[in-house]
């Protein structure tokens, strides 16, 4: 399940401030997974971790981009090969836990987001709130969206790194709500996210769920 070349978020359990690391499978063996070396997600620097720290890890099914699974691990060793790479344990499949759409981490933030509904006129709008699995817009007036209506959503994440991600993603309208001022939001469901795409999502969502964190706004 496990392939050379997909991307893990690691997350500390050792730390007393959980921080969160991005890194890359480099190859596998035998109950191990060699990776390169974690970045911390809120420095963006390369980061050291001794034998035997442990850590929580999540991962996009290559074969599911809907499924998302964790499990925990430990630094087992360091070795190089044309880069130097670290060793994690891996307690294989059966220890894998499947996590929820709903657990992706959602943040309110306005992302600017262009919404093309198959039944409905194209709208531009900033988000309410964006996770790697979705987003929620509010709907202009004139704009009617249905459960279930599919459309294209196009949108622009910028990373704290500098670079900026754009996403054209097919999605669904799985709820519509009117707020107490009479505003309607439409919540889209992402449909069919590569991994790739998946990855930079939780990797944006993260960042700014510590952004936040280091505000006191959450």
């Amino acid at each position: 399940m496990i392939e050379t070349g997909m991307q893990l978020l690691l997350f500390s359990t050792e730390q007393e401030q959980e921080e969160q690391y991005r890194c890359r499978v480099a190859d596998t063996d035998e109950g191990m997974i060699l990776i390169d070396y974690p970045v911390n997600m809120s420095t963006n620097r390369s980061t050291f971790f001794v034998d035997g720290t442990r850590l929580s890890a999540e991962f996009v099914d290559p074969k599911y981009s809907s499924a998302v699974y964790a499990f925990t691990t430990e630094v087992a060793g360091r070795t190089k090969r044309d880069i130097p790479l670290l060793i994690l344990r891996d307690p294989g499949p059966e220890k894998y836990v499947r996590i929820q759409r709903r657990k992706f981490v959602r943040v309110q933030i306005p992302v600017d987001a262009a919404v093309h509904f198959e039944n409905s006129a194209a709208f531009t709008a900033a988000t309410e709130d964006i996770s790697a699995g979705g987003i929620a817009v509010s709907l202009p007036e004139g704009i009617e969206v249905s459960h279930g209506d599919q459309g294209r959503i196009y949108l622009s994440l910028p990373m704290q790194s500098g670079e900026h991600h754009y996403f054209e993603i097919m999605g669904r309208a799985v709820r519509v709500r009117t707020d107490d001022k009479g505003r309607k939001f439409v919540s889209v469901e992402f449909v069919n996210l590569e991994e790739a795409e998946q990855q930079i999502l939780l990797r944006f969502c993260f960042e700014r769920q510590l952004i936040m964190k280091r505000k006191g706004l959450i």
